[in-house]
């Protein structure tokens, strides 16, 4: 796991840089050293067009051979971060074809893998997370791709003639003349979503590339980057650079509900045996590894199986909220003393996660309003003190049908349509006025829509279904933030959410919808800069793409039956442990975002809404913005999650240093913090 960055110029005839290219690359690598901080890595081509920087988190061979950027066969170079799980399974096969190899490392199987068979018939080989770009001197072109299900994220944007590459956006600020303008579409997907989504960033201009993508540029050809991202389907002109995929989910989850396999114990015994191949896999590495163990189905799974396969106890770890109705310590106690892991169980009061707050926001790169990035971040950090490489359960309720919503959003929806047509949006005003406290309460838990939704949330809930028209609207409202994100002014386009079409019933389309944007632009967006910024290497068995096929593969009824979630993933981890220690309601590794708004970080939080760099970086009317926190303190108007996903944007933009600002909006320059 590593941090890298690049250049390459786009155009025949560059525009000159304020600095020569390599050193701009490496200032840019710089600013990602807590990514990588056991070393670095500069390589530029003959003729100083192209740059390549690393910074190293030596997982995998920790001598001088494995140092990037990492040369192979005098016609590649390539700069890595990731994993290539099955890489000494390629090896051998590479050998026989003649391939020899300096060292022990994984990028120099892969670098072999592409030049035997090429770059994409190369990643269909491989087992791993990644982003990686890789220069071919021979054909004179530069590949950067990213891993399937967006584990790993790759970061581009064109300044001055050339195509730049980061792992993250705070890389960006290193390249002279870089216009940091940021996102009014962006901005108001952020609101809708909570994160920002799909290939955008925050930033206009810079993209992500796609989960399961190749980008090839030619050198000196005059291409250049969109000036709106392509969607699928989009013809781009000859000149514009256009990602191409090499693993699609939609594809992979419509060849897999045409070939189900229906035989229960067969499946069962399918999805143990690819876990095992999975977790044995990723338990691979040079310095110390261990375990997140919640206490939930997922971590419990995943350490069960590890601890099967090893030799010693597995080292884990949990953190010990004193918040009760957070806390699963001493359920993930039971199940560490049960398996015999090496357990560890970190204190922390919820105020220790308050305090850290506003310094802990610095570490998002972009912004994010899911409240587990902070838990996420702190557990990384304390683990990081005893290990490298941690491996985590994240993945499991996304592929498998884990959310409570899976459930009961399809009820929520058909028991909604009986009320007439006439009185479903006064009735969903009334709910979202606040109302009569009892009648609203009374019918927001005729929602039934679980045991972790306060009545305030079921009532702005069962308002968002009223207001829907379908149950894939429906859906989606349930899913978003604010779901009219008109709280700023401007015209700014809001981009669609993707919605898997393909699919008619409930369960399929649900799942998909999530793979293919809550999982990589929100979790693992969130996983990944929150252990990242520890240096902590997370790894995520779950979302091995053999896996995420398998589970394409499987009925409804053996992922969610009746309000029983992760049907198949409980049934494995019935041979592992006694279903007594994992029987009980959902709790989720989340934070009580409704208590500290209005208790310990009501001032930090007013503060936040009226601050001058939120004012300043987006387009905000002060009055709106005071009137939706006064409303919010009044339990009148808007939810917890709106108010807090206005708070993390202003805290964002409060934690960068204001540069230049220009007449409009949104064309404003932001310095990203160290």
């Amino acid at each position: 796991m590593c941090g890298i960055a690049g250049a390459i110029a786009l155009e025949s005839a560059p525009g000159r840089l304020a600095d020569p290219l390599d050193r701009i690359v490496e200032r840019m690598a710089q600013r990602l050293t807590h990514r990588g901080p056991d070393g670095s890595g500069l390589w530029k081509s003959p003729s100083g067009r192209l740059a390549l920087a690393h910074r190293r988190l030596a997982i995998i061979d920790l001598t001088d051979t494995g140092r990037q950027p990492m040369e192979y066969a005098g016609r590649f170079w390539m700069t890595f971060n990731g994993e290539i799980y099955n890489f000494r399974e390629l090896r051998p096969q590479l050998r026989a074809l003649g391939h020899t190899f300096r060292g022990e490392s994984d990028t120099e199987v892969l670098l072999a893998a592409i030049g035997q068979w090429g770059v994409e018939d190369a990643l269909g080989r491989c087992v791993g997370m990644f982003a990686f770009a890789v220069w071919d001197a021979r054909d004179q072109v530069l590949h950067l791709a990213r891993d399937r299900m967006g584990e790993k994220p790759l970061y581009l944007g064109e300044v001055g003639g050339h195509l730049f590459f980061a792992s993250e956006l705070r890389a960006f600020r290193a390249i002279p003349g870089f216009d940091a303008r940021i996102s009014g579409s962006a901005t108001n997907a952020y609101l809708r979503d909570g994160c920002v989504p799909g290939a955008l960033s925050i930033y206009e201009g810079v993209y992500k590339l796609p989960p399961g993508h190749v980008l090839t540029v030619q050198a000196g050809r005059d291409q250049r980057l969109p000036t709106r991202w392509p969607l699928p389907g989009d013809a781009p002109s000859r000149s514009e650079l256009k990602p191409r995929a090499y693993w699609s989910c939609r594809d992979t989850a419509t060849k897999g509900q045409q070939s189900l396999i229906t035989d229960q114990r067969a499946v069962i015994d399918q999805g143990e045996d690819l876990l095992r191949q999975a977790v044995r896999a990723q338990m691979q590495a040079d310095v110390p590894t261990g375990a997140f163990l919640s206490g939930g189905i997922d971590s419990s799974l995943v350490t069960a199986v590890m601890q099967h396969q090893s030799s010693h106890p597995v080292r884990t770890f949990t953190v010990a909220f004193d918040d009760p109705r957070f806390d699963e310590s001493r359920h993930a106690r039971a199940i560490a003393a049960h398996l015999g892991t090496r357990h560890e169980e970190f204190p922390l009061r919820e105020q220790d996660i308050i305090d850290q707050v506003p310094s802990i926001v610095r570490c998002m790169d972009e912004p994010t309003a899911n409240g587990s990035f902070f838990p996420v971040y702190l557990i990384s950090r304390l683990a990081r003190t005893q290990v490298t490489v941690a491996l985590s359960g994240d993945g499991g309720d996304e592929l498998f049908g884990g959310y409570n919503r899976y459930a009961l959003a399809p009820g929520a929806w058909r028991r909604s349509r009986w009320v007439p047509p006439p009185l479903r949006r006064p009735l969903a005003e009334f709910l979202l006025s606040g109302g009569s406290p009892n009648r609203a309460s009374l019918i927001g838990k005729m929602a039934r829509l679980g045991s972790q939704v306060g009545s305030a949330d079921a009532r702005r809930k069962l308002a968002r279904i009223l207001m829907s028209e379908t149950f894939t609207e429906t859906y989606l409202r349930l899913t978003s933030w604010w779901a009219e994100p008109s709280v700023l002014e401007g015209d700014a386009a809001l981009p669609p959410r993707n919605w898997p079409a393909q699919f008619t019933d409930d369960l399929p389309s649900m799942l998909l919808a999530d793979q293919i944007n809550y999982l990589p632009d929100d979790n693992l967006a969130k996983v990944d800069r929150a252990s990242m910024a520890t240096s902590l290497e997370t790894r995520l068995p779950l979302l091995d793409h053999r896996l995420v096929e398998f589970s394409w593969r499987l009925p409804d009824d053996l992922k969610l039956r009746g309000r029983t979630t992760k049907w198949l993933l409980r049934a494995i981890l019935d041979r592992y442990v006694p279903r007594s220690l994992i029987e009980r309601p959902k709790m989720g590794f989340t934070v009580p975002i409704d208590k500290w708004l209005r208790g310990p970080l009501k001032e930090w939080a007013a503060d936040m809404l009226a601050g001058s760099a939120f004012q300043r970086l987006f387009p905000v009317d002060p009055a709106t913005i005071r009137r939706l926190w006064d409303e919010y303190i009044a339990e009148r108007g808007p939810a917890a999650n709106e108010i807090w996903a206005l708070v993390m944007l202003s805290a964002w933009a409060e934690s960068a240093t204001l540069n230049t600002l220009t007449s409009k909006h949104l064309d404003t320059s932001l310095q990203v913090p160290q």
